[in-house]
C-alpha cells in the first residue's frame, strides 16, 4: 500500500472582519472511494481561540497537523477544508469564513494560503444579518471542497473574508512501487 503523511500546522489568519476570539474547524477530505484510509492521527480537529486584537491584524493558532493515510489509487486526492469563526464574549459563534486546499502532491515543504470567503445570500438573509446580526451560513458544509458538476459552490453568493495560513510538509512512500506516480 502506497503512503502519504502530512506534518504541518495550521498557522493562522489574517484579514477577516471579526476580531475576537477567532479558531478554525479543520478536515481533510479524500474521496467517497474506499481507496484512501487514515492510518495514524486526526482527520479533523479544532484550533484554539485566539484574540486578533482588531481588523486586519493576523491571528495564531499553530495548531499542529499530523495525517497518515493509505492509499491503493490517485482517485480523490486529499483536501484541506477550513472553516473560521469567531466567538464573542457572550460564547455566541459567528461564521467568518469557508475554505479548502488541494493538498500538494509533490513531496516537500510547502507554504499555503487558504483564501476564504462567506455565503451573503439573498435579500432577505442580508436584511436579517443587518437588523439581527445573523449571518448566512450552509446547511451542508461538505460544498465548500466539491468539485463535481452540479454539487460544487458555483451560483452561491459570496464575499472573501480573509486568508488562513498553512504549512505542510508531504511525505510519500510506495508509490513507485504500488504502480502510482506522486
Amino acid at each position: 500500500m502506497a503512503e502519504l503523511h502530512l506534518i504541518g500546522s495550521i498557522l493562522g489568519c489574517s484579514d477577516f472582519k471579526e476580531s475576537q476570539g477567532v479558531y478554525c474547524k479543520w478536515s481533510i477530505i479524500t474521496g467517497e472511494h474506499f481507496d484512501w484510509q487514515i492510518l495514524a492521527g486526526e482527520a479533523s480537529g479544532c484550533t484554539q481561540v485566539d484574540s486578533t486584537g482588531g481588523e486586519g491584524v493576523d491571528g495564531v493558532w499553530d495548531h499542529p497537523l499530523d495525517v497518515h493515510l493509505g492509499v491503493t489509487s490517485m482517485v480523490g486526492w486529499p483536501r484541506l477544508r477550513v472553516e473560521v469563526w469567531s466567538r464573542d464574549a457572550g460564547g455566541s459563534n459567528t461564521l467568518c469564513g469557508y475554505g479548502f486546499c488541494n493538498v500538494p502532491t509533490s513531496p516537500g515543504l510547502h507554504d499555503i494560503d487558504i483564501v476564504t470567503w462567506v455565503p451573503t445570500g439573498g435579500v432577505h438573509e442580508q436584511l436579517c444579518q443587518f437588523f439581527l446580526g445573523i449571518k448566512p451560513h450552509l446547511k451542508d458544509s461538505s460544498i465548500v471542497a466539491r468539485t463535481r458538476p452540479g454539487e460544487s459552490r458555483f451560483g452561491l453568493k459570496c464575499e472573501s473574508s480573509g486568508v488562513v495560513y498553512l504549512q505542510i510538509e508531504v511525505i510519500t512512500s510506495n508509490f513507485e512501487a504500488q504502480g502510482l506516480c506522486s
